[in-house]
């Protein structure tokens, strides 16, 4: 079974319940600046968290989001999460092209999996396509060194900040319950990141994400830190 159908049934009721993802998830909404109207296509979705994230965030706007991925698990269970009549979802493969016209979204964002494709440049060059004029392109993608430690110290440092008591108590409870299914999860993102230091996957540093980007022909881009300093977080403009 391939690595992101296994990471299916972990992945959700994992990442949920850790902060640094949580906060990973408010970082990308926030980044994306959704307004009125504005169409959204979410790039490698997964279990459709962030579309859930990004819809509870814009609830009043009539926003529309896609929502595209690899993994036909990721988008049974994306579509159980998401059941908006304004989420499209489908599987699709993003090293063979976007089977969208010119010009379809205002927003294009992908989080944890730009690495994973086998060209990046050439996905990134189809995001640019897909953006009508004036659009633009959020990316969270891993840094040359990310890790699984920073990620646990930082939920462990923000559980300790909970107030009040029981509410900490009740979320460290929450934490031992979910153990044997974020060790599953920690297996796999070191398996993901022992490829992302032996070059099998792109884990790349800021030169080479303002790179790519400036060759497919975005501009001002802006790169800064996420996910507890393990990924940067990147948008560009069409």
């Amino acid at each position: 079974m391939p690595l992101w159908e296994i990471y299916s049934y972990f992945y959700g009721l994992s990442l949920t319940n850790l902060f640094p993802y949580r906060r990973l998830l408010e970082d990308l909404n926030g980044a994306l600046h959704l307004k009125e109207g504005e169409s959204v296509l979410d790039a490698g979705c997964g279990p459709g968290l962030l579309i859930e994230r990004v819809l509870q965030a814009n609830s009043g706007k009539s926003i529309s989001v896609t929502g595209v991925d690899l993994s036909r698990r990721m988008i049974e269970r994306a579509r159980r999460t998401c059941k908006s009549p304004n989420v499209r979802l489908q599987v699709a493969d993003l090293n063979k092209g976007l089977e969208f016209p010119d010009g379809s979204f205002d927003k294009v964002v992908c989080s944890n999996t730009l690495y994973a494709l086998e060209n990046p440049r050439s996905t990134v060059a189809e995001f640019r396509r897909v953006l009508r004029p004036e659009g633009m392109v959020t990316i969270s993608n891993p840094k040359p060194n990310a890790g699984e430690k920073e990620l646990v110290k930082a939920h462990i440092a923000e559980i300790n900040r909970l107030t009040p008591a029981r509410r900490r108590a009740r979320y460290i409870a929450t934490t031992i319950v979910l153990i044997p299914v974020h060790l599953a999860v920690i297996a796999i993102n070191i398996v993901i990141s022992r490829k992302g230091r032996s070059s099998n996957y792109h884990f790349l540093d800021k030169d080479e994400l303002e790179r790519i980007l400036r060759e497919t022909g975005f501009k001002n881009t802006r790169i800064s830190s996420c996910y507890a300093g393990q990924n940067w977080l990147v948008t560009a403009d069409k």
